[in-house]
């Protein structure tokens, strides 16, 4: 047996790891959690001030979380870039140390405007994932105009006749709900059309919306930021539930935007990150996108043991204003409270 056999099997390698797991015990039941030292994390937007498109979905963080979760993270994690990553899991060197990727989806322009600055004086490069068909604020999400739509439906009086159009508009599509702000924020993406009828009737101009405010990136902006080393993956044409979709569906929308990515972006872009998540997609349409182009994929569901080395998943902190920190020990315990020990263990 080898000097190199002892360290890495013996006694000495699990007292190592216990020095490790001592010095760094959150980064080390992280790794043991994910099965990769990398934590990845997903936001979509930063913010004082929640936008109307925005409102009615999450809620995003403000400058002063935002910046109070990157220094929590950084105190546990070293900061890694997307190539790195995706070097490492398609046989790349390998990452050691407990490291951080932070990830932005849906190409929203507050990443630039107020995540980007805070971003760079933490000396962090991150990723963002961009809907094709979104870019250039050329169409709308359409979880952005369901919210546009529920806010301007809060605001309408009980006796207004509009209400009452829209409930109706709501209820034949299957999105029946006692109040219709509520009921229009269950619209999926297969029934979509129904939101452009409810425009109508609120007098909403979609146009007009996406040409004043803009709430996309310009493939200019984004050109500007891969110059600062920000990385550039698919998120789709325009963000269906991949859980809703025929498996035909499902790789056309993966491999397709994949491929116009890079097309607009460099041969480099060849990541996809799900939108909503990946869980209950099986492994073996993940081994048909590995060989179709793809270089790796992200989720947001727990991830699976013995699952693709190259199907990544990241945590999103924007469920509440709880900070990073008691968000991530919260899901690592929902996750096995034997985590830490087991990693220990060896």
């Amino acid at each position: 047996m080898s000097v190199a056999d002892v360290i890495s099997g013996g006694g000495l390698g699990r007292r190592l790891r216990w020095m490790d797991a001592l010095r760094n015990p959150l980064g080390t039941a992280c790794h043991h959690a994910y099965g990769s030292p990398v934590l990845a994390v997903v936001y979509h937007a930063v913010c004082d001030t929640v936008p109307d498109h925005l409102k009615h979905i999450y809620r995003p963080r403000t400058p002063k979380e935002f910046t109070e979760d990157l220094d929590f993270l950084l105190k546990h994690f070293e900061p890694t870039d997307l190539p790195t990553v995706t070097g490492s899991a398609m046989g790349g060197p390998e990452i050691r140390r407990p490291s951080l990727l932070v990830t932005f989806d849906d190409g929203m322009r507050e990443v630039a405007e107020v995540a980007m600055p805070i971003l760079r004086r933490k000396g962090i490069r991150p990723a963002l994932y961009l809907n094709l068909n979104f870019l250039d604020n050329r169409t709308l999400f359409y979880r952005h105009k369901a919210s546009l739509l529920a806010e301007r439906l809060s605001r309408l009086a009980e006796t207004d006749p509009r209400r009452a159009v829209c409930a109706s508009t709501l209820a034949r599509a299957g999105a029946a709900a006692a109040d219709p702000a509520a009921a229009v924020m269950t619209v999926s993406w297969h029934q979509r059309d129904v939101l452009d009828e409810i425009a109508t009737v609120l007098e909403f101009d979609t146009a007009g919306f996406l040409a004043d405010e803009k709430p996309y990136l310009t493939r200019d902006e984004i050109a500007d930021l891969m110059a600062e080393g920000v990385s550039i993956g698919a998120h789709g044409f325009d963000h269906p539930n991949h859980r809703l979709l025929t498996p035909e569906q499902r790789k056309r929308e993966v491999t397709g935007s994949v491929a116009g990515i890079r097309e607009l972006f460099g041969p480099g872009c060849g990541s996809f990150a799900f939108p909503y998540s990946d869980e209950g997609l099986h492994d073996s349409l993940f081994g048909e996108l590995y060989g179709d182009g793809v270089d790796v994929t992200f989720g947001t569901s727990w991830p699976r043991r013995g699952g693709p080395q190259r199907r990544i998943q990241r945590i999103c902190f924007e469920n509440g204003p709880a900070p990073a920190k008691q968000q991530l020990v919260k899901r690592l315990l929902r996750g096995g409270a034997g985590n830490l020990k087991r990693a220990l263990a060896g």
